[in-house]
C-alpha cells in the first residue's frame, strides 16, 4: 500500500509540473522530484529506457534519487502542420499553447528505481543518484547518454546518439549504434569482462594504468591506437563448426579481430566497430 501511495504521489507531482510548463508555453526544466529509497545508504539500481530523448546521470554523496525532466517543444514543421489543421477548426484569433510536457513515470521497489518516458514526445532526463548505483540505460532517438561519477555495473545502449561515461568505477557494457562511444575509468572491477561497441562511430576508452586484461579489438573500416604496452597474440585459433553429423556443413572461420594482453592479461575486454577508430588510452 505504501509503494502504491508513493507511485501516486510521483505521478501527481509530475503531471502537475508538466501542466504548469505547458501553460507557460516554454521548455523550462521541471522541479526535481525526490525519490525516497526503501534502504537508504545501500546500493541502488537505476533503469531508464526512452524512445525519444536524452539521459544524463550524475553521482553524488546522498541517499535519495533526484529526477528532473525537460520536455521539448513541438518542432517548427509540426507547428505549421498543426496550425493549418487548427485553422480548419476555427482557431483564428486564439493563442497556441505548446505542449512541452514529455510525460514521465517513476517507480521505486526495494532500491530499484525505474523511469519511463512518453512514446510520443521527447524528454531530456537528468537523474542524480548516490555514487553506488548500477545502471541500465537506453534511448533510441533524439539524444545522448551522459554518465559521471557512478560506481557499479553499467549497461548502456544508444541507437542514434553518443554515449559518454566519465569518472566511472566498476564495469561497463556500452553500445552506440550510430554515435561515438567515450568511456573513462577511475577504477575497474577486477576480473570482470567488459564490452564496448559501435556500428558507425569511434570508440575511445581510458583505463587505469595497472589494468590487467586480455584485449579483443576489431575495427573493420578504421585503425586501432593505444599507449599501453600491448603484447599481441598473432596465433589466433580458427573457429571450427562441424555440423555434418546433423546434415549440416563443416565451417572454419578466422576472426579478423586483433587480440593481445596488457599487464600480463586478465578478463576479456572487447572493442568492436564497423566504421570508426578505436582508442585505448592509459589514464595519466
Amino acid at each position: 500500500m505504501k509503494t502504491r501511495n508513493l507511485k501516486t504521489q510521483f505521478r501527481s507531482a509530475l503531471i502537475g509540473t508538466g501542466l504548469a510548463m505547458a501553460l507557460a508555453g516554454s521548455a523550462l526544466a521541471q522541479d526535481a522530484v525526490k525519490v525516497p529509497l526503501r534502504n537508504p545508504g545501500q546500493p541502488v539500481k537505476l533503469r531508464v529506457h526512452l524512445l525519444h530523448g536524452s539521459i544524463n546521470v550524475k553521482g553524488y554523496d546522498g541517499k535519495e534519487v533526484l529526477v528532473e525532466s525537460k520536455g521539448r517543444a513541438t518542432k517548427e514543421r509540426d507547428r505549421d502542420r498543426d496550425r493549418d489543421r487548427d485553422r480548419e477548426r476555427g482557431s483564428d484569433g486564439m493563442k497556441r499553447i505548446d505542449n512541452t510536457s514529455g510525460g514521465l513515470e517513476i517507480t521505486e521497489d526495494n532500491n530499484i528505481v525505474t523511469i519511463g518516458g512518453s512514446v510520443f514526445r521527447a524528454s531530456d532526463i537528468t537523474v542524480t543518484v548516490p555514487f553506488a548505483t548500477s545502471l541500465n540505460l537506453a534511448t533510441v532517438n533524439g539524444g545522448d547518454i551522459l554518465v559521471d561519477h557512478v560506481s557499479g555495473e553499467a549497461d548502456v545502449d544508444n541507437t542514434n546518439g553518443n554515449v559518454t561515461l566519465t569518472n566511472m568505477t566498476g564495469s561497463v557494457v556500452a553500445h552506440a549504434l550510430n554515435g561515438k562511444l567515450v568511456v573513462s575509468f577511475d577504477r575497474i572491477t577486477p576480473g570482470k569482462a567488459m564490452s564496448f561497441s559501435t556500428l558507425n562511430g569511434s570508440i575511445d576508452v581510458t583505463l587505469p594504468p595497472d589494468t590487467k586484461a586480455n584485449l579483443k579489438m576489431k575495427a573493420d573500416n578504421g585503425d586501432i591506437y593505444t599507449d599501453f604496452d600491448l603484447q599481441l597474440n598473432p596465433n589466433k585459433a580458427p573457429t571450427v563448426e562441424d555440423g555434418r553429423d546433423r546434415g549440416g556443413k563443416y565451417r572454419v572461420r578466422i576472426d579478423r579481430a586483433m587480440v593481445g594482453t596488457i599487464n600480463g592479461g586478465g578478463p576479456e575486454l572487447t572493442f568492436t566497430t564497423l566504421n570508426g577508430r578505436i582508442y585505448i588510452r592509459k589514464k595519466k
